[in-house]
């Protein structure tokens, strides 16, 4: 695959009192990221919601030894690309899993600062992050990743299809799309028989949203989809994936949404040898 070049190094924290004052500058991160010196990109006082803290463990607990299998056992030696990256958590997850390259893309500057401020203050070198909108990967430019990371996006998307063709692009062997599905009370089996999209109209974000972890690249209205499972497989199926494996959600202290069918986590593979006990 094609590497981008590097931009020239950040500044490195290399105290705690430096890496505590970034935190603070930055703070709220939507994932809560082990640092060095015994400290956290997650503090208490200045967090604005629950899942801050909770977000990137539940991921981790419920799809990471999947994916590592998935990847043939270890991501040693693999490119991943980690779209809608926020702070980085799953990024750098993936680097300290021993992948060989790491880029992570958002498309809002604050997440893209927090991001690299994580990367320096961990000392990690195979991880690039860049302000980029997805609808521009080519894979002709960026070339084809073995892993590629769509979690927390989908759902967000004005444009899921043309969206998803673009991922798909640039996936070589193994995309995983952790999504929120739509909420249809009573009758949701029913329909879910059939690929079907949740249309939202959703409000510009303030600086004092509960939620501006995730929704500060949202300054004006914003019209997005939810799908419900059937449409994840369906549009799947759709960009060229050969096997679709919905995660069951069987590990403890999963975020509740996991329970009750409200959030998937979806591992997609080329070719029809994903093998799992799911």
């Amino acid at each position: 695959m094609v590497r981008l070049r590097t931009p020239a190094p950040h500044h490195v924290a290399q105290s705690k009192a430096e890496i505590e004052a970034a935190v603070r500058r930055l703070a709220p991160f939507h994932h809560a990221i082990d640092l060095p010196f015994g400290l956290s990109t997650f503090v208490p006082e200045l967090s604005r919601q629950t899942r801050e803290r909770t977000r990137l463990q539940t991921f981790l607990d419920h799809a990471w030894k999947d994916i590592l299998t998935a990847c043939g056992g270890s991501l040693k030696g693999k490119s991943v690309l980690d779209i809608a990256c926020n702070c980085g958590g799953f990024s750098v997850q993936a680097a300290r899993s021993g992948a060989e390259y790491v880029y992570g893309i958002d498309i809002d500057p604050h997440y893209i600062e927090q991001a690299n401020f994580v990367k320096d203050a961990a000392g990690l070198q195979n991880v690039k992050f860049q302000q980029f909108d997805l609808l521009n990967l080519d894979p002709s430019i960026h070339g084809k990743f073995d892993l590629v990371l769509c979690l927390g996006i989908l759902y967000h998307l004005e444009n899921p299809v043309l969206s998803m063709k673009r991922i798909a692009a640039v996936t070589g062997d193994v995309l995983v799309v952790d999504t929120t599905l739509m909420k249809v009370p009573l009758i949701n089996p029913v329909l879910d028989r059939w690929p079907l999209w949740h249309m939202r109209r959703v409000s510009a974000t303030t600086s004092d949203a509960k939620n501006i972890s995730t929704s500060r690249w949202r300054p004006d209205e914003f019209c997005q989809f939810a799908p419900n499972g059937t449409a994840v497989r369906s549009l799947l199926e759709y960009c060229g994936f050969a096997e679709i494996v919905r995660l069951k959600p069987t590990a403890k202290g999963l975020e509740s949404r996991y329970y009750s069918g409200r959030r998937a986590t979806f591992l997609a593979r080329r070719q029809s040898s994903l093998t799992s006990n799911h």
